[in-house]
């Protein structure tokens, strides 16, 4: 049993009691992170957010062992609004999410209206993702099944979205251009990244796979059926090649290949 397990059981009991509360999901599944330095995040999706007072009191009925260490003052159209609390020495996060705000931002994403890379990095794609793993602890009325059922076939409304926007940004060859005859390694490196960020999108969506975040690209790609041949080798000898003033080129080359390969394969699809 995970050293904690006892007491998040009893901080999820206590959840349940809230006054408005309709479901809990919780990224990366049902298991308690085993890592030491990952944080876990429980999605509280509500009628109405509890004010402050009533999570306040609320609180108080919290096991020995748990914490309350930050209050949300606010709904983030990303995070929701955030309570954070320590079990034990393992950070919790409490997001509390509006069940219509929720909706209707997975409806719009769905439809292909958020693309675009928001701020910190927040991918609308990858908040499909992370609701599609989401583990129910508590879905009486089936809101979170409901979600993921409508989430569970990618619609063609959001890829032909994303590849419209990200396949024309992928080789942006008059700054490429620039940093390679000026053997401007950072400057070459800062336009790779956007290129690379747009490639990864346009590949996760010809597989209709929700792309998650930058996090662990490489085993994501390992595990997609439609992409250019040696598709991870040569992405990581793009990268390796581009932190030399001399191998720019080179690296660029690899890239063009890269990239027309998959517009041929976008094309054929």
């Amino acid at each position: 049993m995970h050293p904690i397990q006892a007491e998040f059981d009893t901080l999820l009991q206590t959840i349940k009691q809230l006054p408005a509360l309709r479901a809990i999901g919780k990224t990366g599944g049902e298991a308690l992170p085993s890592d030491g330095y990952s944080d876990i995040d429980l999605f509280l999706f509500c009628e109405q957010i509890p004010s402050l007072e009533v999570r306040s009191v609320h609180y108080s009925l919290f096991p020995r062992g748990v914490t309350v260490t930050e209050f949300g003052f606010s709904e983030h159209p990303h995070w929701g609004l955030v309570d954070s609390v320590l079990v034990g020495e393992q950070e919790v996060y409490l997001m509390y999410f509006t069940q219509s705000t929720f909706t209707a931002s997975i409806d719009a994403i769905l439809r292909g209206e958020r693309t675009e890379r928001e701020e910190n990095y927040f991918y609308p794609t990858g908040r499909l993702a992370s609701t599609l793993g989401m583990h129910a602890f508590y879905d009486p009325e089936g809101y979170l099944a409901e979600i993921k059922t409508r989430i569970s076939v990618y619609p063609d409304s959001l890829r032909n979205a994303i590849l419209t926007s990200c396949l024309p940004k992928i080789d942006d060859e008059e700054d490429f251009m620039r940093a390679i005859r000026r053997k401007d390694v950072l400057f070459y490196h800062a336009t790779l990244d956007l290129a690379l960020d747009r490639f990864l999108q346009a590949l996760f969506a010809l597989n209709r796979v929700y792309f998650p975040s930058r996090k662990r690209s490489l085993e994501y790609i390992r595990k997609i059926a439609i992409k250019p041949e040696d598709c991870e080798l040569k992405l990581e000898r793009v990268v390796a090649l581009g932190a030399g003033a001399e191998t720019l080129d080179e690296s660029y080359r690899i890239w063009r290949i890269q990239k027309e390969n998959l517009e041929n394969l976008s094309n054929q699809l």
